[in-house]
C-alpha cells in the first residue's frame, strides 16, 4: 500500500526501509535569492475595447504553481510538499478510510519516506502565506479597477441622461410642430370646401341656362269641330 501511495518513489522507500535510517530531509525553505516581484503589465497605450473591459483581470490571474514560483518557494528535496500530502489524501486508496485511519496511514507513509511532519507543516505555512499575499494584492487591484469602472458608469449615466433630455426636447418640439401643422391644414381644408362650393354655385349659374317657361295655350288651336258645327257664336 505504501508503494501505491508513493507512485514513482518506490526506490526511495525501499532504500529508507533497507538501512532503517533515512537521510533527514531538509525543511522547505524559500530560495536565498531575492523573491521575484510580481509586477503588473503597464496599461495599454490605446483605450481597451468593451470586450476587454468586461473581461477584467481574470485572464491575468496566476495558477497556484506560478504563485509559488513567483514567491520563490522551492520544492523539498524528496518532493513531499504539502501539495503531495493533499494528493495522497485525495487518492482512491484513502477515500474509504476513516479520519483516524487516514491520519495513521499518512504518518506511516511520511515516516517511511523520511519526511518529518514539521517539514510538511513548514511547507504548508510558506505556501499559505504566498497565496494570501497574492490574493491581497489581486484584491486591491480588482477593487481599484471596479471603483474606476463604477465612476465610469456614473459618467456614462450622466451623459446618457443629457442625451435623453436632448432628444426628449427634440421630440416635444416635433410633436408641437405636428399639432400646429394639423391645425393649419384643418383650417385650410375648411377654406378649400368654401372655395369649391362657391365655384360650383357659379358654374351652375353661368353654364346652365334657365329652363324656358311653358307658352300659354292659343285659343284658336283649342277650337274643335264640334265648336264649328254651324251654330252662330
Amino acid at each position: 500500500m505504501k508503494l501505491k501511495w508513493f507512485a514513482g518513489n518506490e526506490e526511495e522507500l525501499l532504500a529508507a526501509n533497507g538501512n532503517g535510517n533515512a537521510a533527514p530531509s531538509e525543511p522547505p525553505q524559500r530560495a536565498q535569492e531575492p523573491s521575484p516581484r510580481i509586477e503588473r503589465r503597464g496599461a495599454p497605450a490605446t483605450t481597451p475595447s468593451a470586450e476587454e473591459n468586461s473581461a477584467g483581470f481574470q485572464g491575468e490571474l496566476l495558477a497556484m504553481d506560478d504563485i509559488y514560483r513567483a514567491a520563490g518557494i522551492t520544492s523539498p528535496r524528496r518532493g513531499y510538499s504539502i501539495s503531495k500530502v493533499v494528493e495522497m489524501l485525495r487518492s482512491e486508496h484513502m477515500r474509504g478510510l476513516s479520519k483516524e485511519m487516514r491520519r495513521a496511514a499518512l504518518l506511516m507513509a511520511l515516516d517511511a519516506a523520511g519526511v518529518s511532519v514539521d517539514d510538511v507543516l513548514q511547507d504548508a505555512k510558506v505556501r499559505q502565506e504566498a497565496i494570501e499575499a497574492y490574493a491581497t494584492d489581486q484584491r486591491k487591484h480588482a477593487e481599484a479597477q471596479w471603483a474606476r469602472k463604477a465612476e465610469e458608469n456614473i459618467q456614462i449615466q450622466a451623459e446618457l441622461e443629457q442625451v435623453k433630455a436632448l432628444y426628449a426636447e427634440k421630440i416635444r418640439r416635433n410633436l408641437d410642430g405636428i399639432s400646429r401643422e394639423k391645425a393649419t391644414f384643418g383650417n385650410w381644408l375648411k377654406l378649400k370646401e368654401q372655395e369649391l362650393q362657391g365655384i360650383n354655385e357659379a358654374v351652375e349659374q353661368v353654364l346652365k341656362p334657365p329652363s324656358a317657361p311653358e307658352a300659354p295655350a292659343d285659343p284658336l288651336l283649342s277650337v274643335t269641330p264640334a265648336s264649328v258645327s254651324g251654330k252662330p257664336v
